[in-house]
């Protein structure tokens, strides 16, 4: 390496880097944002709970309509069609003979609806809705 170029490597490393011009802007406060209060919406009870009757165990459906008990529904719908009906059935019995004793019948609906099956074939489905109520 020749001396000219030692000098200017020299020079490149000892040249201080300039500082770069700061601006005198006081530093940002932090963000505070405003406070937004919920709304508060008027409380609608819940007066009638539906449950659905499916393939689960009994003891589900007797499990969600002890919670809905609980929670403050008064009364109770118990829906099912098709063989799903013996479930519903043995769901209110036995919630009225080991839960709930002093839980009364208030109504049982059974009807008939129509569906769709593969194909556009048209079937007719047995339904039922028993109501339980609690004093």
């Amino acid at each position: 390496m020749t001396e000219s170029k030692q000098k200017k490597e020299t020079k490149r490393k000892e040249k201080p880097s300039k500082p770069k011009a700061q601006k005198d802007v006081p530093k940002a406060a932090p963000r505070v944002e405003p406070r937004v209060e919920p709304r508060v919406e008027p409380r609608v009870e819940a007066t009638e709970k539906i449950v659905y009757v499916g393939q689960k165990p009994v003891k589900n459906y007797v499990i969600a309509c002890l919670t809905s008990f609980n929670a403050g529904s008064n009364p109770i719908v118990i829906k099912a069609r098709g063989r799903a009906i013996c479930k519903a059935v043995d769901t209110v019995e036995l919630l009225r003979r080991a839960f709930l004793k002093d839980s009364r019948l208030q109504s049982i609906a059974i009807g008939t609806e129509q569906v769709t099956r593969e194909g556009n074939r048209k079937a007719n489905v047995s339904t039922i809705e028993i109501t339980v109520t609690r004093p």
